[in-house]
Protein backbone atom coordinates (compact mmCIF):
# COMPACT_ATOMS: atom_id res chain seq x y z
CA UNK A 1 0.00 0.00 0.00
CA UNK A 2 1.32 3.26 -0.44
CA UNK A 3 0.26 6.77 0.38
CA UNK A 4 0.27 10.63 -0.04
CA UNK A 5 2.78 11.88 2.61
CA UNK A 6 1.60 14.55 4.83
CA UNK A 7 2.76 17.06 7.15
CA UNK A 8 2.84 14.70 10.61
CA UNK A 9 2.04 11.28 8.68
CA UNK A 10 4.64 9.24 10.61
CA UNK A 11 4.69 7.84 14.20
CA UNK A 12 6.80 5.77 16.35
CA UNK A 13 6.10 2.34 15.06
CA UNK A 14 7.78 2.96 12.07
CA UNK A 15 11.36 2.80 10.79
CA UNK A 16 11.55 4.92 7.38
CA UNK A 17 14.18 4.89 4.63
CA UNK A 18 13.98 7.87 2.50
CA UNK A 19 15.32 8.85 -0.71
CA UNK A 20 14.79 9.01 -4.48
CA UNK A 21 15.20 5.16 -5.24
CA UNK A 22 15.64 5.63 -8.97
CA UNK A 23 16.12 2.16 -10.05
CA UNK A 24 16.13 0.62 -7.24
CA UNK A 25 19.50 -0.37 -7.37
CA UNK A 26 22.06 -2.44 -5.35
CA UNK A 27 23.07 0.52 -2.85
CA UNK A 28 19.17 0.95 -2.26
CA UNK A 29 18.86 -2.78 -1.22
CA UNK A 30 21.45 -2.54 0.92
CA UNK A 31 19.30 0.23 2.73
CA UNK A 32 16.46 -1.49 2.12
CA UNK A 33 17.58 -4.31 3.70
CA UNK A 34 19.27 -2.52 6.95
CA UNK A 35 15.65 -0.44 7.28
CA UNK A 36 13.91 -4.25 7.30
CA UNK A 37 16.81 -5.49 9.93
CA UNK A 38 16.08 -2.39 12.22
CA UNK A 39 12.26 -2.57 12.19
CA UNK A 40 12.53 -6.50 12.68
CA UNK A 41 15.03 -5.72 15.80
CA UNK A 42 12.67 -3.21 17.35
CA UNK A 43 9.45 -4.97 16.18
CA UNK A 44 8.60 -1.55 13.99
CA UNK A 45 7.23 -1.73 10.36
CA UNK A 46 9.77 -1.01 7.76
CA UNK A 47 8.16 2.29 5.45
CA UNK A 48 9.78 4.38 2.86
CA UNK A 49 9.51 7.78 2.04
CA UNK A 50 10.10 8.79 -1.62
CA UNK A 51 8.90 11.65 -3.77
CA UNK A 52 6.37 11.44 -7.04
CA UNK A 53 9.15 12.69 -9.34
CA UNK A 54 12.95 13.74 -9.71
CA UNK A 55 13.65 17.42 -8.08
CA UNK A 56 15.77 18.59 -10.90
CA UNK A 57 12.29 18.21 -12.93
CA UNK A 58 11.01 20.64 -10.88
CA UNK A 59 13.81 22.90 -9.81
CA UNK A 60 14.89 22.89 -13.53
CA UNK A 61 12.10 22.09 -15.13
CA UNK A 62 14.19 19.19 -16.81
CA UNK A 63 12.17 16.22 -19.08
CA UNK A 64 13.58 13.90 -16.80
CA UNK A 65 13.41 10.19 -17.81
CA UNK A 66 13.32 7.41 -15.07
CA UNK A 67 15.31 4.00 -14.79
CA UNK A 68 12.32 3.24 -12.67
CA UNK A 69 9.01 5.07 -12.92
CA UNK A 70 6.70 5.96 -10.28
CA UNK A 71 4.40 2.77 -10.25
CA UNK A 72 7.35 0.39 -11.18
CA UNK A 73 9.58 1.64 -8.18
CA UNK A 74 6.67 1.39 -5.51
CA UNK A 75 6.37 -2.19 -6.53
CA UNK A 76 9.90 -3.13 -6.55
CA UNK A 77 9.94 -1.07 -2.94
CA UNK A 78 7.27 -3.59 -1.72
CA UNK A 79 8.92 -6.73 -3.64
CA UNK A 80 12.43 -6.13 -1.58
CA UNK A 81 10.23 -6.39 1.67
CA UNK A 82 8.57 -2.79 2.22
CA UNK A 83 5.53 -2.81 4.34
CA UNK A 84 4.73 0.69 3.83
CA UNK A 85 4.97 3.27 0.80
CA UNK A 86 4.90 7.07 1.68
CA UNK A 87 5.01 9.31 -1.73
CA UNK A 88 5.32 12.92 -1.13
CA UNK A 89 4.21 15.55 -4.29
CA UNK A 90 7.54 17.06 -5.08
CA UNK A 91 6.55 20.76 -6.50
CA UNK A 92 7.68 24.07 -6.04
CA UNK A 93 6.48 25.46 -2.99
CA UNK A 94 8.22 22.03 -1.17
CA UNK A 95 11.56 22.83 -2.83
CA UNK A 96 11.57 26.31 -0.73
CA UNK A 97 11.05 24.83 2.37
CA UNK A 98 13.83 24.97 4.77
CA UNK A 99 15.63 22.03 5.89
CA UNK A 100 14.57 22.31 9.27
CA UNK A 101 11.09 23.01 8.91
CA UNK A 102 11.41 20.09 6.50
CA UNK A 103 12.34 17.81 9.38
CA UNK A 104 9.34 19.15 11.81
CA UNK A 105 6.42 18.73 9.37
CA UNK A 106 7.62 15.79 7.40
CA UNK A 107 10.10 13.48 9.14
CA UNK A 108 9.12 14.42 13.52
CA UNK A 109 7.34 11.09 15.01
CA UNK A 110 9.35 8.44 13.41
CA UNK A 111 11.32 6.07 15.16
CA UNK A 112 14.19 5.71 13.05
CA UNK A 113 14.98 7.18 9.60
CA UNK A 114 17.91 5.27 7.71
CA UNK A 115 19.36 7.08 4.53
CA UNK A 116 22.17 7.36 2.26
CA UNK A 117 25.10 9.47 2.91
CA UNK A 118 24.62 12.10 0.71
CA UNK A 119 21.27 12.18 1.27
CA UNK A 120 20.20 16.15 0.56
CA UNK A 121 17.06 18.08 1.29
CA UNK A 122 15.66 21.22 1.62
CA UNK A 123 15.86 24.60 0.08
CA UNK A 124 19.06 24.54 -2.09
CA UNK A 125 19.61 20.89 -0.71
CA UNK A 126 21.16 22.88 2.49
CA UNK A 127 20.17 19.96 4.23
CA UNK A 128 22.78 17.12 5.05
CA UNK A 129 23.01 13.89 7.30
CA UNK A 130 24.96 16.52 9.88
CA UNK A 131 22.30 18.98 9.98
CA UNK A 132 19.29 16.02 10.12
CA UNK A 133 21.51 14.14 13.37
CA UNK A 134 21.44 17.62 14.43
CA UNK A 135 17.67 18.46 13.96
CA UNK A 136 16.27 14.86 14.58
CA UNK A 137 14.27 13.83 17.80
CA UNK A 138 14.25 10.73 16.74
CA UNK A 139 17.02 8.20 15.90
CA UNK A 140 19.47 8.62 12.32
CA UNK A 141 21.04 5.89 11.01
CA UNK A 142 23.55 6.53 8.00
CA UNK A 143 24.28 4.37 5.34
CA UNK A 144 28.20 4.09 3.68
CA UNK A 145 28.80 4.67 0.45
CA UNK A 146 28.65 1.32 -1.55
CA UNK A 147 31.42 1.25 -4.74
CA UNK A 148 32.31 -1.38 -7.39
CA UNK A 149 35.57 -1.22 -9.11
CA UNK A 150 35.90 2.70 -7.75
CA UNK A 151 32.55 3.72 -8.92
CA UNK A 152 29.78 4.86 -6.55
CA UNK A 153 26.69 2.82 -7.44
CA UNK A 154 24.15 5.49 -7.91
CA UNK A 155 21.50 6.37 -10.52
CA UNK A 156 22.68 8.84 -12.67
CA UNK A 157 26.10 5.87 -12.89
CA UNK A 158 23.19 3.56 -13.98
CA UNK A 159 21.85 6.20 -16.53
CA UNK A 160 24.98 6.57 -18.47
CA UNK A 161 25.11 2.92 -18.93
CA UNK A 162 21.77 1.85 -19.99
CA UNK A 163 22.57 5.29 -22.75
CA UNK A 164 25.16 3.40 -23.28
CA UNK A 165 24.29 0.24 -24.09
CA UNK A 166 26.43 -1.70 -20.95
CA UNK A 167 23.49 -3.93 -20.07
CA UNK A 168 25.59 -6.49 -18.12
CA UNK A 169 27.29 -3.60 -16.05
CA UNK A 170 23.48 -2.08 -15.76
CA UNK A 171 22.43 -5.86 -14.76
CA UNK A 172 25.78 -6.19 -11.76
CA UNK A 173 24.65 -2.59 -10.33
CA UNK A 174 20.31 -2.76 -10.35
CA UNK A 175 20.79 -7.05 -9.08
CA UNK A 176 17.91 -7.65 -12.25
CA UNK A 177 17.49 -6.59 -15.64
CA UNK A 178 17.06 -3.05 -17.09
CA UNK A 179 13.59 -3.46 -18.86
CA UNK A 180 10.95 -1.41 -20.03
CA UNK A 181 7.39 -2.31 -19.80
CA UNK A 182 4.37 -0.86 -21.87
CA UNK A 183 1.51 -1.81 -23.78
CA UNK A 184 2.11 -3.33 -27.58
CA UNK A 185 1.17 -0.71 -30.05
CA UNK A 186 -0.13 -0.59 -33.55
CA UNK A 187 2.94 0.04 -36.04
CA UNK A 188 3.83 -0.15 -39.58
CA UNK A 189 3.64 -3.78 -39.30
CA UNK A 190 6.65 -3.97 -42.29
CA UNK A 191 8.24 -6.57 -39.86
CA UNK A 192 5.58 -9.32 -40.93
CA UNK A 193 6.34 -8.36 -44.44
CA UNK A 194 10.40 -10.34 -44.03
CA UNK A 195 9.32 -12.58 -41.46
CA UNK A 196 10.27 -10.79 -38.13
CA UNK A 197 6.85 -9.38 -36.95
CA UNK A 198 7.92 -7.24 -33.76
CA UNK A 199 5.61 -6.25 -30.90
CA UNK A 200 6.14 -2.39 -30.45
CA UNK A 201 6.11 -0.92 -26.95
CA UNK A 202 4.83 2.15 -26.49
CA UNK A 203 7.56 4.49 -24.79
CA UNK A 204 6.79 6.68 -21.27
CA UNK A 205 9.09 8.90 -19.78
CA UNK A 206 11.79 5.93 -19.11
CA UNK A 207 15.46 5.96 -19.95
CA UNK A 208 15.97 5.13 -23.47
CA UNK A 209 18.92 2.36 -24.21
CA UNK A 210 21.48 3.31 -27.20
CA UNK A 211 19.88 2.75 -30.16
CA UNK A 212 20.59 -0.94 -31.54
CA UNK A 213 19.84 -4.32 -31.28
CA UNK A 214 19.63 -6.54 -28.09
CA UNK A 215 19.42 -9.73 -27.02
CA UNK A 216 16.62 -10.06 -24.58
CA UNK A 217 14.14 -11.53 -22.82
CA UNK A 218 10.18 -10.63 -22.80
CA UNK A 219 7.90 -11.59 -20.53
CA UNK A 220 3.86 -11.64 -22.21
CA UNK A 221 1.11 -12.18 -19.11
CA UNK A 222 3.04 -14.67 -16.89
CA UNK A 223 5.90 -16.13 -19.00
CA UNK A 224 8.94 -15.07 -20.02
CA UNK A 225 10.30 -15.88 -24.01
CA UNK A 226 13.49 -15.61 -25.73
CA UNK A 227 13.50 -12.43 -28.10
CA UNK A 228 15.45 -9.54 -29.39
CA UNK A 229 14.82 -6.19 -29.24
CA UNK A 230 15.85 -2.96 -31.86
CA UNK A 231 15.90 0.31 -30.06
CA UNK A 232 15.57 3.24 -32.64
CA UNK A 233 14.77 4.73 -36.10
CA UNK A 234 13.96 1.46 -38.36
CA UNK A 235 16.26 3.58 -41.15
CA UNK A 236 15.51 0.91 -43.84
CA UNK A 237 11.85 0.67 -43.80
CA UNK A 238 10.64 3.80 -42.15
CA UNK A 239 13.03 5.98 -41.26
CA UNK A 240 11.13 9.01 -40.93
CA UNK A 241 9.27 7.45 -37.57
CA UNK A 242 10.09 8.48 -34.11
CA UNK A 243 12.49 6.23 -31.91
CA UNK A 244 10.26 3.10 -31.37
CA UNK A 245 11.42 -0.53 -28.93
CA UNK A 246 10.10 -3.52 -31.11
CA UNK A 247 10.78 -6.50 -30.24
CA UNK A 248 10.77 -9.62 -32.00
CA UNK A 249 9.82 -12.42 -29.74
CA UNK A 250 11.17 -16.56 -31.05
CA UNK A 251 8.82 -19.41 -31.75
CA UNK A 252 5.58 -16.85 -30.98
CA UNK A 253 2.85 -16.24 -33.10
CA UNK A 254 -0.24 -14.67 -30.84
CA UNK A 255 -2.04 -11.79 -31.80
CA UNK A 256 -1.00 -9.18 -28.41
CA UNK A 257 -1.97 -5.94 -29.52
CA UNK A 258 -2.89 -3.94 -26.27
CA UNK A 259 -1.46 -6.22 -23.96
CA UNK A 260 1.35 -5.05 -21.18
CA UNK A 261 4.48 -6.56 -21.82
CA UNK A 262 8.27 -6.02 -20.31
CA UNK A 263 11.02 -5.94 -22.39
CA UNK A 264 14.64 -7.05 -20.42
CA UNK A 265 17.53 -5.89 -22.12
CA UNK A 266 20.29 -8.31 -21.75
CA UNK A 267 23.03 -7.42 -24.19
CA UNK A 268 23.81 -5.06 -26.48
CA UNK A 269 24.94 -6.75 -29.97
CA UNK A 270 25.13 -3.95 -32.70
CA UNK A 271 24.43 -0.59 -33.63
CA UNK A 272 21.14 0.49 -35.95
CA UNK A 273 21.90 0.53 -39.31
CA UNK A 274 20.80 1.46 -42.85
CA UNK A 275 20.79 -1.37 -45.03
CA UNK A 276 20.94 -0.65 -49.29
CA UNK A 277 18.32 -3.44 -49.75
CA UNK A 278 15.67 -5.39 -47.93
CA UNK A 279 17.25 -8.31 -48.48
CA UNK A 280 20.42 -6.98 -47.16
CA UNK A 281 18.58 -6.35 -43.73
CA UNK A 282 17.13 -9.68 -43.38
CA UNK A 283 20.59 -11.07 -43.66
CA UNK A 284 21.34 -9.12 -40.91
CA UNK A 285 18.40 -10.00 -39.10
CA UNK A 286 18.99 -13.72 -39.26
CA UNK A 287 22.48 -12.73 -38.11
CA UNK A 288 21.18 -11.14 -35.21
CA UNK A 289 18.74 -14.23 -34.30
CA UNK A 290 21.82 -16.32 -34.30
CA UNK A 291 23.84 -13.86 -31.79
CA UNK A 292 20.79 -13.57 -29.59
CA UNK A 293 20.06 -17.34 -28.84
CA UNK A 294 23.54 -17.71 -28.62
CA UNK A 295 23.59 -15.19 -25.50
CA UNK A 296 20.16 -16.46 -24.54
CA UNK A 297 20.37 -20.32 -24.22
CA UNK A 298 22.46 -20.35 -21.53
CA UNK A 299 20.25 -18.45 -19.11
CA UNK A 300 17.50 -19.84 -16.94
CA UNK A 301 14.06 -18.36 -17.44
CA UNK A 302 12.22 -19.12 -14.45
CA UNK A 303 9.43 -17.04 -12.43
CA UNK A 304 9.73 -15.70 -10.09
CA UNK A 305 12.70 -14.52 -10.15
CA UNK A 306 14.57 -11.10 -8.22
CA UNK A 307 16.01 -10.93 -12.17
CA UNK A 308 12.41 -10.30 -13.61
CA UNK A 309 11.08 -8.56 -10.90
CA UNK A 310 8.07 -6.41 -13.29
Amino acid sequence: MEEILKPHSLDDSMIASIGFFDGVHTAHQALLKRTIELAKAENKTPVVITFDRHPKSVIFDMDFRYITPLDKKIALLKGYGIAHVFVLPFDKPLSEIPAETFIKDYLAGVHTLVCGFDFRFGHGGKGTTTLLKENADFNVHIMDEIRWVDQKIGSTLIRELIQAGKMQQVHHHLGRYFSIRGEVIHGEKKGRLIGYPTANIELSNVVTPKRGVYASITRIADTLHHSMTSVGHNPTLNASHPLSVESYVFDFDQMIYGSTITTYFVAWLRDEQKFDSVKDLIRQIDADAEASKKVLNPLNLSLPSHEFML
